[in-house]
């Protein structure tokens, strides 16, 4: 049954969540978000958001207006949708996810999750009747997206790689999670899965500032309706003291290797319309980074826009409208090619 949130001018947006078996599992269903607004037939695109290594699906569609970046995508004629890779939020279920985190190896790995988004992106194409999508991913999830579109790009029409990562050496981020006897592997200590509380997700976001003003960036109690948010997908999260969700580590297994400069795909593998964005300040998705992935990009149909201020959690800080007009803008593109430049205006 949806739900229907009334939000700004026209028809109400609708907000249903779907079930999927996640593939080669036998017990963990996916959770994906579908948003769209009551109206004429959907024009635009559909597209599926793909989340990081932390933060899932609900970080694209908080309860809080004005910060819902589904909701924005469906604004512009489009059916939106969001997943929750295998682990994460809605699609935190499974006996690797309900044991201790110690009894398994680092769960949701880079092939589990392009299997994943494979599952739903076959969901969209049937239920909406369209050959082939858009992916936005963020992060993680631009590894996972950029992966999966370099094997099927004739199911993805046009690619936003938000926040991307692709094969730049990061010391402090290899001073997080490396080995220190080796630091191309990821710690001992993790097993199939972290607790985050709110002061390490706060503490996080404010490590991504350089040193900067945090209210520049975020307004205020925004980082506590984001874990309020995610927590709400996490039955055990108010067990523990402090409270905390429960983090897949898969995804740090792929970090470690792209921290250490190492590409988990190839970039020449990608025809499609390209659209890289960041935030100035983001130290996690570097310039550098994203000026080498997208020289390496094939598809002549590429742009690199850069968002001011903003940080690796650009999509739900002050900035974030900037964000959302430059990703609504690059979709919208469809039969023209959208130059650097012109995403620079």
């Amino acid at each position: 049954m949806a739900q229907t949130i009334a939000i700004g001018e026209g028809a109400p947006l609708r907000t249903p969540v779907h079930r999927l078996r996640a593939p080669e599992s036998e017990d963990v269903s996916l959770g994906l978000i579908k948003r769209w607004r009551d109206g004429p037939a959907l024009r635009e695109t559909p597209v599926l958001v793909v989340h990081g290594s932390t933060l899932g699906a609900a970080l694209f569609d908080l309860p809080v207006s004005g910060y819902s970046m589904l909701s924005e995508l469906a604004d512009g004629g489009r059916a939106a949708y969001a997943i929750d890779v295998r682990g994460y939020g809605l699609s935190l279920n499974g006996s690797v996810m309900d044991a201790p985190p110690d009894a398994n190896p680092p769960f949701a790995t880079l092939e589990q999750a392009v299997l994943d988004i494979g599952a739903a992106v076959d969901f969209i194409r049937e239920r909406e009747n369209v050959e082939a999508i858009s992916l936005l991913g963020s992060s993680w999830g631009t590894i996972t997206t950029a992966l999966y579109a370099s094997r099927h790009p004739q199911l993805v029409s046009r690619l936003v790689l938000y926040a991307p990562l692709y094969a730049d050496r990061n010391e402090v981020w290899l001073d997080r999670i490396a080995d220190a006897s080796d630091r191309s592997r990821l710690h001992r200590r993790f097993g199939a899965y972290r607790l985050v509380t709110l002061a390490e997700l706060t503490g996080r976001w404010d490590a991504d500032l350089g040193g900067g003003d945090p209210t520049v960036y975020r307004e205020p109690h925004i980082a506590e309706a984001i874990f309020a948010a995610l927590s709400a997908g996490d039955p055990r999260a108010r067990s523990y003291d402090p409270p905390a969700l429960r983090v897949p580590n898969g995804a740090l297994v792929d970090l470690v290797r792209v921290f250490n400069g190492q590409p988990l795909y190839d970039p020449a593998r990608l025809t499609m319309p390209t659209l890289v964005i960041r935030g100035s300040g983001d130290t996690t998705a570097t310039d550098r980074d994203a000026r080498q992935l997208l020289a390496r990009i094939s598809s002549p149909d590429k742009a690199y826009c850069v968002v001011s201020p903003g940080s690796h959690f650009l999509c739900v800080e002050r900035s974030r409208p900037e964000l959302y007009d430059r990703i609504r803008s690059f979709l919208e593109a469809s039969g023209r090619e959208l130059s650097e430049n012109e995403m620079k205006r």
